[in-house]
């Protein structure tokens, strides 16, 4: 009789979100964000997020458009868990000039596929050899299981991965922990580079400011590529054809 076959273990897995991705949101800039964490240490992560909700008695879920200021002492626990724990990585890429996208020359006339291509460059320093890899987008819209059995085999091909040992799933935010805590610095990103509004609110300031005196460096500059804590990837389009 035939065995079945043995799953393959997980070594990382990597948390998706998105800031201002959409192509006429009013926003002139787009942040992709992956947060990687081994595998073995997530479980350990989402208890520990879990029990930090029920000491500062936070019930929602946990969004940069929907941000308390009483609760700041809550989102600086959230952001020393994620810099003082080795478990986790982070990059993002972040489109600047997003007004200047041309869609017709470079992405097949389609904000989906330039996307996709964002979300690849924010994922591909995560894929490695010999390691497993499970990878969660936050739910988009119904085209989002195309698109990312799409930019699963595009991450397979590129680094000779088996289906089992890369695999690309959709979610919703509010199931994972995990990506709540990649919106709240993907959030941070986008807020410090858009020019395109007011910085008034005070708790998103506080959470800018905290982040880059805890990096020591500004959300606005990117990193050298071997930074592997927090990444951050700057992309400029090009100019449109005349």
């Amino acid at each position: 009789m035939k065995q079945p076959a043995l799953e393959h273990p997980v070594d990382l897995k990597v948390y998706c979100d998105e800031s201002c991705h959409l192509e006429h949101d009013g926003s002139d800039v787009m942040v992709l964000g992956a947060l990687c964490a081994r595998n073995a240490e997530v479980e350990r992560v989402i208890r520990t997020i879990k029990s930090l909700r029920e000491e500062h008695n936070y019930r929602t879920e946990i969004k940069w458009t929907k941000l308390f200021a009483k609760q700041w002492p809550f989102y600086k626990k959230l952001i020393d868990l994620f810099l003082d724990d080795d478990a986790f990585r982070f990059k993002a890429t972040v489109v600047l000039n997003k007004s200047q996208l041309d869609h017709e020359q470079f992405n097949e006339n389609s904000h989906g596929t330039f996307y996709y291509k964002m979300m690849y460059y924010a994922l591909r320093d995560f894929v490695e050899p010999q390691k497993s890899l499970r990878i969660y987008l936050d739910y988009m819209d119904t085209m989002g299981g195309t698109k990312a059995a799409t930019l699963a085999n595009v991450l397979r091909n590129k680094f000779l991965a088996t289906p089992d040992a890369l695999n690309v799933h959709i979610i919703r935010s509010h199931e994972s922990q995990i990506i709540q805590l990649c919106d709240l610095l993907i959030g941070a990103i986008s807020y410090a580079n858009r020019t395109d509004i007011p910085k008034t609110s005070t708790i998103k300031n506080q959470i800018v400011a905290y982040l880059e005196e805890k990096l020591c460096r500004s959300l606005q500059s990117g990193t050298p590529p071997w930074e592997e804590k927090f990444n951050l990837f700057m992309f400029t389009p090009r100019a449109r054809a005349c």
